[in-house]
């Protein structure tokens, strides 16, 4: 079934060259290291990794570049310490840019969970954990837990990072290094006696042409202007540098479910001026809005809605009858340009009505191995969630190991749904610009 949108922005950008790779992920075929020149060759001195009187070992910067891209995150970390030599190579933007390509062409799957309960000495509190999903094995990240105090609404990762509020701050968090940095306040120009009714939200996006990451700012008046339109400010920061930059603002009110960046945009589910729910989409590269009409289908659904990467595609997920009917429906847009979205419906094995969810009490989300992932908002003794394969139609429970005894000792309240993500080495401290 293919479903014509229509009235919205158009979006001259969508169809042009720069969307052709995903925003929101790389594709390994776009990201190339430069190959360094013949007479460049980089000396390693064995001394410095296995004694004084190992020699010298000469191979060219390529090849160690490309031998040291394959090792996991944490061995990379480490190895930083070998020697000055390979500390240049793995700090160099080119490197993680390689580093993200290999993790990119790789199947394995590994998502961040936060989850609310008490760990024994800390106590209550809200804690993070990676998860692989093959094993099931759940990793603390406790540079999280004592950084992230923020509302549990759910937020996609991009290539690796995530950008989330902690009151007036914005911070980015590479979730492979576990580095969290606080981005330079900012503030809306907005009168100061109007500020207690303000709204605000940051997402992370990437333009694939630049190869720039940038965190968006928006705040929301709880007021109109003469014409009627909810009064909004946005700034925009691009990551390697220190200022925020005003940019004009587009037609996005408060959104719910977080934002997808896919195709070089960041995509937002909200409302217009007429309450009718739309998608804006902000161009990362062009700093410019545009609209999206949701397809027929879905206009007639409120809070079982959300937005979801499918592949490279920018999809609509309903689950407004998952409970009665067992059902999901995938509005995936074909064509940007055009606002083509075909549908497709998804029925669920009857087993997922063999565990204690329901639709008023699970969060949904996806990976990019083309899941939806169910999650349990509250649990008792274990914590899991359902993994459904949209290509295979299959579902498996997933168990999460290795969480902290004294967790699972009291009921257990999952934050927010699964965030996949893959690894990057990408230092947010560096200044790339």
């Amino acid at each position: 079934m293919v479903v014509q949108g229509g009235g919205g922005g158009g979006g001259e950008s969508g169809g042009d060259e720069r969307t052709q790779n995903s925003g929101g992920t790389l594709g390994s075929e776009s990201l190339r290291i430069p190959q360094a020149p013949e007479e460049k060759r980089l000396r390693i001195q064995e001394g410095e990794v296995a004694g004084e009187n190992a020699g010298l070992t000469e191979l060219p910067t390529d090849i160690i570049s490309n031998i040291l891209s394959r090792l996991p995150v944490k061995t990379l970390l480490r190895f930083k310490c070998v020697s000055k030599s390979w500390c240049s190579i793995i700090d160099h933007r080119s490197f993680a840019d390689l580093v993200l390509a290999q993790s990119l062409g790789r199947s394995d799957v590994t998502s961040l969970i936060s989850i609310i309960g008490n760990i024994e000495p800390r106590g209550f509190g809200r804690w993070f954990f990676s998860l692989d999903h093959q094993t099931g094995l759940a990793t603390p990240l406790r540079q999280l837990h004592h950084n992230i105090n923020s509302k549990g609404e759910d937020s996609q990762s991009v290539n690796g990072l995530i950008c989330f509020d902690v009151g007036d701050l914005t911070y980015l968090c590479n979730l492979s290094t576990r580095e969290v940095r606080a981005l330079p306040p900012t503030y809306p120009d907005f009168p100061v006696h109007l500020h207690r009714g303000i709204h605000s939200f940051s997402a992370l996006g990437f333009d694939p042409v630049a190869m720039q990451y940038k965190v968006m700012k928006t705040w929301v008046l709880n007021a109109v202007n003469h014409s009627g339109e909810v009064i909004t400010a946005h700034k925009i920061l691009t990551l390697g540098t220190s200022s925020w930059r005003k940019i004009d603002s587009g037609p996005i009110d408060f959104p719910w479910g977080g934002s997808v960046c896919i195709n070089g945009a960041i995509h937002f589910l909200t409302l217009d001026l007429m309450s009718n729910k739309i998608i804006v989409a902000f161009d990362v590269g062009t700093e410019k809005f545009r609209t999206l009409t949701l397809p027929d289908g879905a206009l007639n659904q409120v809070h079982k809605m959300k937005l979801i990467p499918f592949g490279d595609r920018l999809t609509v997920l309903d689950y407004e009858h998952l409970e009665d009917e067992n059902i999901m429906l995938m509005y995936i847009l074909e064509d940007d340009k055009n606002q083509v979205w075909t549908e497709r419906r998804i029925v669920l094995p009857l087993s997922w009505r063999e565990y204690p969810l329901h639709s008023e009490r699970f969060l949904v989300g996806s990976v990019r191995a083309g899941e939806i992932l169910l999650a349990p908002k509250v649990t008792t003794g274990e914590v899991y969630f359902l993994s459904y394969d949209v290509e295979n139609g299959t579902l498996k429970k997933v168990q999460v190991r290795g969480l902290p005894p004294s967790l699972l000792r009291s009921p257990v309240i999952i934050a927010c749904a699964p965030i996949g993500y893959v690894h990057s080495i990408l230092a947010l401290s560096e200044d790339y610009s």
